[in-house]
């Protein structure tokens, strides 16, 4: 073929001109490491982390062999130097966490089939990428599930556009979907990190229960027909799917949207650091850095996946929102961008609680339980709409971003109740706070045969929105009692208030009911098509002391701190207090020889408000270990002191009470005081906790008492004193008291006999214990039916009578010895009987102090019951 001539020239010229540049290649995702740094007391090395940039992924309070705290921290090649030019103790946990999640993914047992959603396709659980659903599948199976409930779920409906032109689609679920109803909402959205799958399952989860329950449980139908709810399951299409890409059968760790960020080789903005309120506030809760995994993007809202958001929560009214995030197992409420608790705080903390309550979830704000951030949809929810709102953590650190996928249905399931919490919040929430039950009868405080029960209800709005009006009813499935009055009602209540029936409900028990027979009770609250039971149950008779503490004892009596104890300053320490503004003169202890109580640290007299306060982190006080198996119930009373409430940031922390089933090797909150209210301005004041509300009644039960101060300007002071446990009895047992007087020796100011355990003679679970002994010395406890007062050996022999004796025994380097009674191989034959009443004290060896080489305890008068 013959080209022209003049053809020939212009392939020359376009031969030789310049070419138009070019976008450089994408690069490839890289490899991430999870590493494992130790932390310090003071948080330093955890504020360091934030604010160079990287991507805290969890914050354990301590290491798996108890060592220290640590953080867990997602990092490139370049983040993995930074931190090796540190001088941190740093560990490489993962090397390749895509290729891990990915092998542990494609080797995972096939999941169990769960109880929602077995019929889709593919089912739950069983979606292509390692059995989650890829965003094509979330697709589909949830316009599967709104065909087969089309006149309780509404049309998909698309928010906006990602940067790469995906839809962000929102389903609706009510009783009639493409109605705006006047109803509260709930929302519940996933996937603003594209990583993080499991929330996603979660909100599909939830979604399937409220819809196959419909009908026939009554809270699924009540949620339904009284709430609108929104589910956004992927706010973060692209990024997502670019994971699929990456790694079709899941784990891949590609976390922002795909943005690029101009000619720099670098994609993504962190969606969850875009949001408008407070976007940027500080580098530290955000960065500016384009390749850090937080970069917040160069304005607010500059990503359409956040802009679509921004707009679909202003044109709503939610009153609760979850935006659910892997992994941590932590429930997170504002504030994110500072540390601080939000103004509304008790809120937060009720529902934050109710929520948490099954599943064990650490509550409180994102900026002080986990680190801080900007820019996030926490902070839009709350401070621009006013919405309760929460970021949940999904899962442990086993199971990390892309947990097995056996645990996909079993995390679902356990954040279920989270979840229908989170939505009865957002409207009226009426329900049984407690009951006041009151004998009418002989004026014992014993339930007995013949006589009558008065029921006081309290009730509780924990939602959103006042309520309509409430009936309350009593009911009893026991044969051995009948229900007098069982109904009653009240007027509607406003949110997050209280109201109560008086005692107004009355129960009859019948004569000859047996001591120690469980009374079942039934006590329903009905508004406004709800209706919320709580169950009770009175036993019998009396209760039964199991252990006493007045702290007046020469040694701590297996009291001790520990962890979490890493103040600086206003650690634990038992003392006859010197008294501040903040901090008790005296301890609780009625006598004019008590002295003694725990308190948060010891000033000097005359000292300032501040001096010695809880500073820097958490101290905790902990108890021994009590054996309450075998019984139905215990009671634990307290009398507590707790002042937040002086300094330059009065009411920014809280006290907690905690309770552990396992000898402490896990703990749950069971009682928070703060960070305002009446409780926190000092002065004694006493607490009832039923401990079988909150954990088993296991052999290695065991009670924390901590106080903290977390970053903020407030004086925080604590004390306890007169530590009480008891369990239903078969009789009205006083408590075992101390008589007598104890005399010096040679470790201190004498010898104290104390005990634990029931004085049930059918328990079997009665100790005797002495403190404040010589080390390794031997002794016996001995009893007898009088109290005497004679001089013998360097101290007072209190018991007269004729005596019994134990077996000899030791005690222990710390100078403290027990003994176990045998109700049934008594010392002496007729002794330690139902209704008999003895007085103990301990003998000892003392060579090192005084005339004689022995010396003697007080004593402790205890009465026995069935």
């Amino acid at each position: 073929m013959i080209i022209p001539s003049a053809l020939i020239s212009l392939l020359f010229v376009a031969a030789q001109a310049p070419q138009a540049p070019q976008a450089p290649p994408e690069p490839s995702a890289p490899v991430l490491h999870l590493v494992r740094v130790e932390l310090d007391s003071a948080g330093q090395v955890a504020q360091e982390l934030v604010r160079m940039g990287l991507d805290v992924a969890h914050v354990g309070a301590r290491g798996p062999d108890g060592a220290a705290p640590y953080a867990e921290v997602v990092v490139d090649s370049a983040g993995r130097d930074a931190l090796a030019a540190r001088d941190w103790s740093v560990r490489l946990v993962i090397e390749d966490m895509a290729r891990f999640y990915a092998e542990r993914l494609a080797g995972a047992e096939v999941p169990r089939a769960g109880s929602y959603g077995g019929w889709l396709n593919p089912p739950f659980g069983g979606g292509a990428m390692g059995g989650y659903y890829t965003f094509s599948e979330m697709v589909s199976v949830v316009d599967q599930i709104r065909a087969a409930y089309p006149t309780l779920v509404a049309p998909r409906a698309s928010l906006g556009q990602s940067i790469e032109g995906r839809e962000l689609w929102m389903w609706k679920v009510s009783d009639n979907p493409t109605v705006d109803e006047n109803e509260a909402e709930a929302r519940f959205d996933a996937l603003h990190h594209a990583r993080e799958p499991e929330g996603m399952q979660i909100t599909i989860w939830f979604m399937l229960w409220l819809l196959e329950e419909y009908g026939s449980d009554p809270l699924a139908t009540y949620l339904v027909d009284e709430r609108e709810i929104y589910f956004v399951p992927c706010v973060n299409p692209d990024g997502y799917v670019y994971n699929q890409q990456t790694n079709p059968g899941g784990g891949g760790m590609w976390r922002k949207n795909r943005r690029q960020n101009g000619g720099l080789g670098s994609y993504g903005v962190d969606l969850n650091r875009n949001y408008p309120y407070q976007w940027g506030y500080d580098n530290s809760g955000s960065s500016n850095n384009p390749f850090s995994e937080t970069y917040r993007g160069q304005s607010a809202a500059s990503e359409p996946e956040v802009a679509a958001m921004v707009a679909f929560l202003a044109g709503r009214e939610f009153g609760t929102a979850l935006s659910i995030h892997t992994y941590s197992n932590l429930w997170l409420s504002p504030l994110g961008y500072i540390p601080s608790y939000p103004a509304n705080w008790t809120e937060y903390d009720e529902v934050g609680g109710l929520a948490t309550e099954v599943n064990g979830y650490q509550h409180g704000p994102a900026s002080i339980v986990l680190y801080e951030a900007n820019g996030t949809t926490l902070d839009q929810d709350h401070g621009v709409h006013g919405t309760l709102a929460w970021s949940p953590e999904i899962g442990s650190s086993s199971d990390g971003f892309w947990p097995p996928s056996n645990r996909i249905i079993p995390l679902a399931e356990e954040n279920l109740l989270a979840c229908m919490r989170t939505a009865l919040a957002a409207g009226a929430w009426v329900r049984v706070d407690d009951l006041t039950v009151v004998e009418v009868g002989d004026g014992d405080g014993a339930f007995e045969g013949g006589e009558s029960v008065a029921l006081g209800v309290a009730l509780r709005n924990s939602g959103r929105l006042s309520s309509g009006g409430l009936d309350v009813t009593l009911t009893t499935t026991s044969p051995h009692a009948e229900v007098l009055v069982g109904q009653d009602s009240s007027a509607s209540l406003g949110p997050f208030s209280d109201g109560s029936l008086g005692s107004s409900l009355l129960l009859r028990i019948y004569p000859g009911t047996p001591a120690g027979t469980a009374l079942p009770l039934e006590v329903t609250v009905s508004s406004g098509g709800w209706s919320e039971t709580s169950v009770e149950e009175l036993i019998i008779g009396g209760q039964a002391t199991l252990a006493t503490y007045d702290f007046e004892a020469g040694g701590d009596e297996g009291w001790s701190t520990g962890a979490p104890n890493d103040a600086s300053t206003g650690i634990w320490t038992r003392v006859n207090p010197r008294g501040t503004d903040a901090q008790p003169e005296d301890d609780h202890t009625s006598g004019g020889g008590n002295t003694l109580c725990w308190v948060t640290g010891q000033g000097s007299v005359g000292g300032s408000l501040g001096e010695n306060d809880v500073d820097g982190g958490y101290t905790s006080l902990l108890s021994p270990a009590f054996d309450l198996s075998g019984h139905a119930g215990a009671r634990l009373e307290y009398w507590r002191w707790y002042s937040n409430n002086t300094g330059a940031s009065p009411n920014a922390d809280i006290f907690e009470v905690d309770l552990s089933d396992d000898g402490g090797a896990s703990w749950t909150n069971a009682r928070t005081v703060g960070p305002a209210g009446g409780d926190t301005g000092g002065g004694w004041i006493q607490d009832t906790l039923l401990i079988e509300d909150h954990v088993n009644l296991t052999s290695a039960v065991r009670v924390r008492f901590s106080a903290s101060d977390l970053g903020s300007g407030s004086i925080v002071e604590a004390a306890i004193d007169d530590v009480r446990l008891t369990a239903p009895g078969s009789g009205d047992c006083p408590a075992p008291g101390a008589t007598c007087v104890t005399t010096a020796n040679s470790v201190g100011s004498g010898a104290r006999i104390g005990s634990f355990g029931s004085t049930g003679v059918g328990d079997g679970a009665f100790t005797l214990t002495a403190a404040g002994l010589p080390a390794n010395q031997y002794g016996i406890f001995f009893f007898g039916p009088n109290q005497i007062s004679v001089p013998l050996g360097d101290g007072v022999l209190c018991v007269g009578g004729g005596l019994a004796r134990l077996p000899v025994i030791q005690a222990d380097w710390t100078g403290n010895a027990q003994h176990a009674l045998d109700f049934n191989a008594p010392p002496a034959a007729g002794t330690l009987l139902p209704g008999s009443t003895w007085l103990f004290q301990f003998w000892y060896r003392d060579s090192g102090f005084g005339a004689s080489g022995f010396n003697l305890s007080d004593a402790l008068e205890t009465s026995f019951c069935l």
